[in-house]
């Protein structure tokens, strides 16, 4: 989910307001919206833009312990223990802040350079990860792997994506949030206008993944409780951020709490998806899993994460079969359905469970405003800072924009176009580029102060820190920066 400028704070209070009176008014609804949560259509590329290919060798199966076949490409080791994690944060469209810190990252790692260390990507020395706009990125190294010539075209395509695709205009958002409200109906735009970049990102798919990697996306089937949707029962729901489940009152035989399922739904290539299903267990792992091993899966898996509440409508999984869900007995499962990647601001804990020797380094992610956290808490039970300072626990290195940087980005003219909008796309790629220069030195580490500690006492510390299966064995070792990375 991505901020609004901050001159926009006024309308934005309106916003907040306007949404607790109609709330409290009452709409009367209590029937699901009609307007049902968006399936995916094919839509042709402009016909002056064609989908880079991505070029795949040969591929092999893998198995999981349950028998499930997975396609990976032929070269890929099965077997990994990474030295890196790296988590693409979402920002909205400034994330092209993210593509000059991979640049930096890339000239000061060499286990991100293939062309001079293929072994340390078909090895599995990294894993990527990403949420939200986040997303965008972790499926286009994936489908490519990191090169100069993948981080320079991630560059060129940033500067052709229109802006406009995503809405930002606070002052349309009340008017259309207060209509969807009275009508008892979903809010946000059609999502089909991303899909042209989301082709040429997974190769019109064709694309294999490449590296170990996690896409979050969030379950709206289980995280909903907004009243004018749902059932008067969904208002019960509860979420707890130990374990990332969600609890609800009113079943059968008596009204007491049960836990229905995780607020999340990892994507994973077929790597990580044994290892996230095999590893760790259902209730440890923060979030469901979904096998991602073609180009439809990193597709999907883009759209789902990029379907941010107030931004794009939700979207419906296409195969059931290759979703692992938190069993529960006795409840019938739904559809699930996809509602943007809010829910894990840093994709990095069960990944470190998984790893502990990883080191975790973040693009960044400042804290949520009044309008996003007052929304979420209220849609969902989410504080959605809160999250950002569990996430923020497992961080050994942050290229977190300054607060002059941060206003520069969020304060982006709204009408740019053609040149003037490349120009300034390639500003920001450039500022993301010079914080990571200075992040990304020995005994430089770039890494905030986790508000939640206070008198000593960590206030927001995930509840499972040790490795995955030692609950009770000692901590992981986080905050650590990248010194034994740099070259």
């Amino acid at each position: 989910m991505s901020l609004t400028p901050k001159k926009r704070f006024r309308e934005q209070s309106v916003l907040i307001a306007s949404l607790f009176v109609v709330a409290a008014c009452g709409t009367g609804k209590e029937s699901i919206s009609s307007k049902k949560p968006e399936k995916i259509t094919d839509q042709t590329q402009p016909q002056n833009e064609v989908a880079t290919p991505v070029l795949q060798g040969a591929t092999k199966i893998i198995m999981t312990r349950s028998g499930m076949q997975m396609k990976i490409a032929a070269n890929r080791a099965e077997t990994i223990n990474p030295k890196l994690i790296y988590a693409y944060q979402g920002k909205g469209t400034a994330l092209t802040w993210d593509i000059g810190g991979t640049k930096a990252a890339y000239e000061r790692m060499g286990l991100l350079r293939r062309e001079t260390n293929p072994a340390a990507q078909t090895g599995g020395d990294i894993v990527i990860t990403g949420n939200s706009s986040g997303s965008v990125l972790a499926a286009w190294f994936t489908c490519r792997g990191f090169t100069a010539d993948s981080i320079r075209e991630a560059q060129t395509i940033m500067t052709q994506f229109p802006a406009s695709l995503v809405k930002e205009s606070t002052s349309e958002k009340i008017l259309e949030i207060l209509s969807a409200i009275k009508q008892g109906r979903e809010f946000g735009a059609p999502i089909n206008p991303m899909i042209p970049l989301v082709d040429h990102i997974t190769g019109k798919g064709s694309c294999v993944p490449q590296l170990p990697t996690i896409i979050t996306t969030s379950n709206q089937d289980i995280n909903d409780r907004r009243a004018w949707l749902a059932t008067p029962s969904a208002q019960t729901r509860r979420f707890d951020m130990g374990d990332f489940s969600y609890w609800e009152s009113g079943y059968a035989p008596s009204s007491r709490l049960v836990k229905i399922g995780k607020i999340c739904t990892y994507f994973a290539d077929p790597v990580m998806f044994k290892y996230l299903t095999e590893n760790i267990s259902q209730e440890e792992r923060l979030c469901d899993v979904r096998l991602m091993e073609n180009g439809e899966d990193v597709k999907l898996a883009v759209l789902a994460s990029i379907a941010e509440p107030t931004y794009f409508l939700p979207i419906s999984e296409t195969s059931d079969a290759k979703l692992v869900r938190y069993s529960v007995n006795g409840l019938q499962r739904k559809t699930r359905v996809y509602n943007g990647g809010f829910s894990m601001p840093g994709v990095m804990q069960d990944a470190k469970r998984l790893f502990p020797a990883a080191r975790a380094l973040s693009s960044g992610r400042w804290e949520y405003g009044t309008t996003e956290s007052t929304v979420m808490k209220t849609w969902y039970d989410v504080e959605i800072n809160n999250l950002q300072e569990v996430s923020r626990w497992w961080t050994d290195l942050e290229m977190l924009p300054t607060e002059a940087e941060q206003k520069l980005l969020l304060d982006r003219p709204d009408d740019l176009t053609g040149n003037t909008m490349a120009q300034r796309y390639n500003y920001e790629m450039n500022l993301g580029y010079q914080r990571a220069i200075t992040c990304l030195k020995r005994g430089s580490a770039c890494l905030p102060k986790r508000k939640s500690i206070i008198r000593g006492n960590d206030m927001y510390r995930p509840v499972f820190t040790g490795a995955a299966g030692k609950t009770n064995g000692p901590s992981i070792k986080t905050r650590q920066g990248l010194d034994v990375l740099l070259d």
